[in-house]
C-alpha cells in the first residue's frame, strides 16, 4: 500500500502520484496524541513537544444551591402536625403532637410560649428547659376543653436555639342546646332568600338573585320545670352570644339498639332527614345528658361519625341532626312560678342552608306548573294591583296612565303537607324558586270557566257558561291560558285563542289551541281554572311544623308578565 498526501491507495497500483486522481481516496486513520504515540512516531521535522494537559478556561455562572432531602428533612426541629383544625368543638378533645429534633446534635428547648390558649393545656414529657438528644422525638398531649373563648385561634411556640417552630390550633366551641320544644306551639322554620326585582312600565320584570342559598332561622317555645329552668338560665347567662349545636327536633329518631362508647356507626333511617356529611349530630337521653358528634358520611340506614362516641347510649336514646346556631341578642323569659319558665326562642342558623332543588315534573310551554291543591281553611284574598299613575295637578280633573293595561293579582294560599316525603318535595320546590326569582304556572283555583256542553275528541271549541269573556276578552292579559282537571286526576293545559257569543244568552264559546283527543261531558271535568304565570311575592317563607311529620305553609303569590 502506498500513501499520497494523506490518502491510501490499494496495494499493487502504480506509485506515480499522477494516478491518484483516478482512484477513490480513503480518509487517513485517526492518530491520537498520547505521549507514547508521539514518542514512537516522531514528526518528520521539529522537536517533539508534549503540551498536555491544556489549561481549562474559567467561566463564572450565577445560580442557587439545589436543596436535597437531607437539607429539607434534617437540621430542623419538626412539629408533627404543625396545625390542628378542630372544627366545631362539641366536647373535650385530646390530640398528640410529636416534637422531633432532626439535628445531628442535641438541642435545648428553653421555653414554650402560648398565645390565646384559654381552655387549652399542653402536657410535655419534661418541662422546659430540657434538652432533646440527637434525632430524639417526644409526644406532647394537647387538651382542648369547652371552657374558653368561643373562637379558638391559639398558638404554642417552641423556642429552640436559632429556630422557633409554632403549633397552631383553630376551631369553634359549641354547646348543645338540649331543651326540647313545646309542640303545642309548633316549630317555625324560616327560609330567607334575597331578590332584586326591577319592573318595567309594561310590567315586564328583571329579577336578580342576591343570595344563592337561603338564610335560615328556627323559632319554637319551651316550657320547662325546675331543673331545666336552671339549665336555661345557665345557657343564657354563659353562652347566649356564642354558637350552640341546635338539634333539628322534627328529625328526631330513636335508637333501636344500644351503642357503646367508641362506636362510630349509628344505625338509623336517614331518608328525608337533615343529616349531611361534615354536619352535626346529637345523641342523648334527656336535655342534660347529650353528646354531639361530627358526621363523616350518611347512608340511608346509618350515619358514620368522624370521632368515636365518648359515652354509652342505651336503646331508646334519641338521635337528631343538628346545626350550629345563635340566639338573638335579646331573649325574653317568663317565669310562670319560681320553678317553671317559659320562653319563645329564635335561633339564626350559622351559615347558609343547602337544600336540594326539586322542580315540578308537570310543565306547560317548558315552564313548571305548581298544581298542589291549597288548603282552603281560610278565605283567599285577591289584591288586583295595576301599574298605573294618577296625574293630579290639584286644579282640574285627574288622569290615569295605565302602563301595563292589565292587573297583577296577589293571592296568598295555605298548604298542608302530611308526611315527610311531601315536606321534602315542597322544600325542594321552594329551593328551585329561589324566593321571588323563578316564575311558574299556577292555577287561580277559581272556578271561572264552567262547561255546559259535551266537547268531542277532535273539537277545539268548548261551550261554557257566559261570564262576559266574549265581551271583554281582547285577548285579556293573564287570561289566555287554562288548566283543565279531569275527574281521573289528569291535568290538561291549553291556550285560549278567543271567546265568542254562544247560541243562547247564557252561553259563550271558548276556542283553544288543541283538542283533547277524547270526548268529554261537562261532568267529566272536576274544574277548569285560568292559568297564570306567577312568582312568589316574598323572599322569606315560613314553614310551620305542627308535628314532626305535618307542616303548614302560607305562600304569597303574584302574577307576572314574564
Amino acid at each position: 500500500m502506498t500513501t499520497y498526501a494523506g490518502a491510501i491507495l490499494p496495494s499493487g497500483l502504480p506509485s506515480d502520484p499522477t494516478y491518484g486522481a483516478a482512484y477513490k481516496f480513503l480518509p487517513a486513520p485517526l492518530t491520537l496524541p498520547y505521549p507514547s504515540a508521539l514518542a514512537s512516531n516522531p514528526l518528520s521535522a521539529g522537536p517533539l513537544t508534549n503540551n498536555l494537559p491544556v489549561a481549562e478556561i474559567v467561566s463564572t455562572f450565577a445560580g442557587n444551591m439545589v436543596r436535597q432531602f437531607e437539607q429539607d428533612w434534617y437540621h430542623h426541629v419538626h412539629l408533627l402536625p404543625a396545625k390542628i383544625a378542630l372544627g366545631n368543638l362539641l366536647s373535650t378533645q385530646i390530640r398528640q403532637v410529636e416534637v422531633w429534633n432532626a439535628h445531628f446534635a442535641p438541642k435545648t428547648l428553653s421555653a414554650i410560649v402560648g398565645q390565646n390558649d384559654g381552655g387549652i393545656t399542653l402536657a410535655a414529657p419534661a418541662n422546659p428547659p430540657t434538652t432533646y438528644g440527637m434525632l430524639e422525638s417526644r409526644q406532647h398531649n394537647v387538651s382542648v376543653s369547652l371552657d374558653g373563648p368561643p373562637v379558638i385561634e391559639a398558638s404554642f411556640t417552641f423556642q429552640f436555639p436559632d429556630e422557633a417552630p409554632t403549633l397552631s390550633i383553630s376551631g369553634r366551641r359549641v354547646v348543645v342546646f338540649g331543651l326540647k320544644p313545646n309542640w303545642a306551639d309548633g316549630w317555625l322554620e324560616r327560609l330567607m332568600w334575597a331578590t332584586d326585582v326591577l319592573t318595567a312600565r309594561d310590567g315586564t320584570e328583571q329579577r336578580v338573585s342576591l343570595r344563592a342559598k337561603p338564610r335560615r332561622s328556627l323559632e319554637f317555645s319551651i316550657l320547662v320545670g325546675r331543673d331545666d329552668a336552671a339549665l336555661l338560665d345557665v345557657l343564657l347567662s354563659a353562652w347566649q352570644s356564642r354558637v350552640y349545636a341546635l338539634p333539628i327536633w322534627p328529625d328526631k329518631t330513636f335508637l333501636s339498639a344500644a351503642i357503646t362508647a367508641g362506636g362510630t356507626v349509628i344505625p338509623i333511617t336517614t331518608t328525608s332527614l337533615e343529616y349531611e356529611a361534615d354536619g352535626l349530630l346529637v345523641i342523648g337521653s334527656d336535655s342534660r345528658n347529650t353528646e354531639a358528634a361530627e358526621v363523616l358520611s350518611v347512608a340511608s340506614n346509618a350515619v358514620t361519625l368522624k370521632q368515636p362516641l365518648l359515652s354509652n347510649w342505651p336503646t331508646g336514646s334519641f338521635v337528631v341532626p343538628a346545626r350550629t346556631a345563635r340566639l338573638r341578642v335579646s331573649q325574653a323569659v317568663s317565669r310562670v312560678t319560681d320553678a317553671i319558665a317559659r320562653a319563645r326562642l329564635v335561633f339564626d342558623i350559622a351559615g347558609t342552608t343547602a337544600i336540594t332543588k326539586q322542580e315540578s315534573t308537570t310543565t306547560f310551554n317548558s315552564t313548571p306548573v305548581w298544581i298542589t291543591r291549597p288548603n282552603r281553611v281560610r278565605d283567599v284574598d285577591a289584591d288586583y294591583q295595576r301599574l298605573a299613575e294618577v296625574l293630579d295637578f290639584g286644579t282640574g280633573i285627574t288622569a290615569v296612565d295605565d302602563h301595563a293595561a292589565r292587573p297583577f293579582v296577589r293571592r296568598s294560599f295555605d298548604y298542608i303537607f302530611k308526611n315527610r316525603s311531601e315536606i321534602a318535595a315542597f322544600r325542594g320546590w321552594l329551593a328551585a324558586r329561589l324566593g321571588r326569582l323563578t316564575a311558574f304556572w299556577h292555577p287561580t283555583w277559581e272556578a271561572s270557566i264552567v262547561p255546559t256542553k259535551k266537547i268531542l275528541s277532535n273539537q277545539t271549541v268548548m261551550t261554557v257558561a257566559s261570564r262576559g269573556y266574549a265581551l271583554y276578552f281582547n285577548p285579556m292579559p293573564g287570561r289566555t291560558e287554562a288548566a283543565f282537571l279531569h275527574k281521573n286526576g289528569t291535568w290538561y293545559f291549553r291556550t285560549i285563542t278567543s271567546f265568542g257569543a254562544g247560541t243562547t244568552g247564557d252561553e259563550e264559546v271558548m276556542a283553544i289551541n288543541q283538542s283533547f283527543g277524547f270526548d268529554a261531558n261537562p261532568e267529566d271535568w272536576v274544574a277548569i281554572y285560568f292559568l297564570e304565570k306567577t312568582r312568589l311575592d316574598a323572599d322569606q317563607i315560613e314553614i310551620n311544623w305542627q308535628t314532626d311529620s305535618v307542616a303548614e305553609v302560607s305562600l304569597p303569590m303574584r302574577s307576572v308578565k314574564s
